[in-house]
């Protein structure tokens, strides 16, 4: 059980992170503080965050794991042996979300002007 909630702990905290703007690098590392936070007891690493992103959001494929926060506000959930969970979130496979590339270079428009024009 606690391999599934790393899964969706980590597909959520990057998606949040990437969704801020964060760089890929930054969003992993964000994943694993989130995690850490959150679930002290849980171990985690930036390796394992990218071996999880590798399985679970690959890059070439067109649709990935979508975590996102429950919107119920009655969201406890009874367990095995009487214990409560009361995080929840929304799991879907959606269609992949695009980041834009901070580096990427600006495309000119037809009214503005080349700087290679004067």
């Amino acid at each position: 059980m606690w391999v599934l909630e790393r899964i969706v702990l980590v597909v959520y905290a990057y998606g949040l992170a990437r969704d801020r703007g964060e760089k890929y690098s930054v969003a992993i590392y964000e994943a694993v503080k989130y995690i850490r936070e959150n679930v002290p007891a849980m171990r985690i690493s930036e390796t394992e965050v990218r071996r999880i992103l590798a399985a679970w959001r690959p890059k070439r494929s067109p649709s990935c794991l979508v975590v996102r926060k429950s919107q119920t506000t009655e969201c406890q959930r009874r367990l095995l042996r009487g214990r409560k969970f009361s995080r929840c979130y929304t799991v879907s496979v959606e269609q992949r979300p695009i980041y834009p590339r901070a580096n990427a270079a600006k495309k000119l428009t037809p009214s503005t002007s080349s700087p290679m024009s004067l």
